[in-house]
């Protein structure tokens, strides 16, 4: 996991991969104000981006979830988002096994979980394999709005 802010983007593009800096540089020039709720490709299915508004939820009601095929980088843009993460544990079972076809797995509870309040600008970067819980809060549910830009791990491979 990478947890970072487009406020100090500019000062971290020397390190990182190319295209990382080209799924950070689309979030950082969308205006997505003017975009609807949905799937937009950046580079097709390798590179794309989801805007998505929902509402939070606590923990207990909201599985975490891991990855195998992509890696996630989740922008907040909009309310105030807790992130559970913890990288995979091979003693916890997920209570639904890995669907390749939707490039996930989910877990219903995951001990030793770290948590992460994300504040509008801020971004947080999952890799497959590390378990992480979107969308939670750990005061009355609200409505955030975010991106998630999917980066097929083929195209990080070197």
């Amino acid at each position: 996991m990478i947890a970072g802010s487009l406020a100090q983007w500019q000062r971290q593009i020397p390190f990182a991969h190319p295209v990382f800096r080209q799924a950070i540089e689309f979030m950082e020039k969308t205006d997505f104000r003017s975009l609807e709720d949905g799937k937009y490709p950046i580079q097709g299915d390798d590179l794309y981006a989801s805007v998505m508004t929902l509402s939070s939820k606590p923990a207990s009601e909201q599985p975490a979830e891991k990855h195998e095929s992509y890696l996630d980088i989740h922008l907040l843009l909009e309310g105030a988002e807790t992130i559970g993460w913890k990288p995979e544990d091979e003693s916890e079972s997920p209570s639904q096994i890995y669907d390749s076809g939707g490039d996930y797995a989910l877990y219903a509870e995951v001990r030793n979980e770290s948590y992460l309040k994300l504040q509008p600008g801020m971004f947080v970067a999952l890799f497959p394999g590390d378990v992480h819980r979107p969308g939670i809060t750990d005061t009355s549910p609200a409505v955030i709005r975010k991106v998630v830009v999917k980066i097929r791990c083929a195209l990080l491979e070197m």
